[in-house]
């Protein structure tokens, strides 16, 4: 979610729904790190590709798509001109669904295309502060004729992914909030792989419906979408075997700080860059204890700020893969919400890999050590 107002603040603080509580009782149970026997942990890991079994162990042995189906946008230095060409360039179709739409030349683009026959459906987050805020793009865009709709606001729609012409997708870390983009840490996957955009419009159909998240879901090897990717995120940072990098906006739930406290004491460098919020202390005193450093940037409303969720493991070696997308690491986000991640390995990307560990690097040297 993101920062600065008064009612995007408490969106992005609201780390559980109004039923987390009848929810929470049925929460399956994450197992910690190495707990499963090999035989079966072998077992689960092959009968999976880039997803869940039913321990949460991730496989990352079988490569996805090729490295030309996949290119990163890395924000604030490349800015968004990149995403308003791709506007400018749809031919037959545009199909957004965002948390937050705030930005005029993208609206005025999307009516453009409209007006050119493009067939432009936005789909906008309706729940909690974001409804007041993408109120005037919904206006905007449905005065220019483009066919606008709330989604369903029985959970949080977070999801910041636009498909052009049914062939790319833009998988996103970042709301289209104009104000904020030349200080906020973002990025973006666009892929071209045929069977993951194939899922994410198959998805993006029912949203359009007025489905649910946790209805209407279509699976490609490679994506991970929430609700009920928290093993997922689990399993994915178990997967480390020499480090593993964290960047997210938030660290809310306590299985993922567990399991990447389970990392440090398992001899896996751990490093972890945030925002410094006094929300995620007891979690990063957790890990810091556990082994993990923590460096933190201030929390400024108008400085540089991480919203990035990105997750690299074994980023210096040849089996390095990450896991990037829309996810948080709360519950809200990995259980409830409507969310898209991505996940890439080294034997596919290693351009794209080492951009974004250079990334991490470049965050995580220019911060602080987080003392408590």
């Amino acid at each position: 979610m993101t920062r600065h107002t008064a009612t995007r603040r408490t969106a992005r603080r609201h780390t559980a729904t109004p039923h987390t509580a009848t929810r929470r009782a049925a929460r399956r149970h994450i197992p910690r790190r190495h707990t499963p026997a090999p035989a079966v942990a072998v077992a689960l890991a092959v009968a999976t590709v880039f997803g869940l079994a039913a321990c949460g162990t991730v496989n990352l042995d079988a490569p996805v798509g090729t490295a030309s189906q996949y290119r990163l946008v890395q924000y604030p230095g490349a800015g968004f001109s990149d995403f308003y060409a791709q506007t400018a360039a749809a031919k037959s179709s545009i199909d957004m669904e965002m948390y937050e739409l705030s930005d005029p030349r993208e609206e005025a683009a999307l009516i453009a295309a409209r007006s050119r026959g493009v067939v432009v459906r936005v789909l906008l987050n309706s729940k909690y502060g974001a409804r007041a805020a993408n109120e005037p793009a919904f206006a905007a865009l449905t005065a220019g004729g483009v066919s606008v709709r709330w989604a369903s606001d029985a959970e949080i729609f977070h999801a910041k992914v636009t498909t052009f012409d049914g062939t790319t997708s833009d998988i996103s870390t970042a709301n289209l909030t104009s104000q904020y983009y030349a200080t906020t840490r973002d990025a973006e996957i666009v892929d071209t792989n045929p069977a993951q955009v194939h899922a994410i419009e198959q998805t993006f159909e029912s949203d359009w419906g007025g489905g649910t998240p946790n209805q209407g879901e279509a699976d490609a090897p490679g994506l991970v979408w929430s609700p009920d990717s928290e093993s997922t995120m689990v399993a994915f940072i178990h997967s480390a075997k020499s480090s593993v990098h964290f960047m997210s906006e938030e660290l809310a739930d306590p299985y993922i700080s567990d399991a990447l406290a389970d990392d440090a004491r398992n001899g896996v460098r751990c490093e972890i860059v945030m925002v410094d919020d006094p929300k995620w202390s007891k979690a990063f005193a957790s890990v810091t204890a556990a082994g993990c450093v923590v460096h933190v940037i201030p929390n400024s409303p108008t400085g540089f700020y991480i919203h990035e969720k990105a997750l690299l493991v074994d980023a210096e070696s040849s089996h390095a893969s990450l896991l990037i997308g829309s996810q948080n690491a709360s519950y809200s986000s990995l259980a409830f919400n409507r969310e898209l991640s991505i996940i890439l390995t080294e034997a596919v990307t290693p351009g794209l890999i080492a951009a974004v560990s250079r990334t991490f690097d470049h965050d995580f040297s220019a911060a602080n050590l987080w003392r408590g």
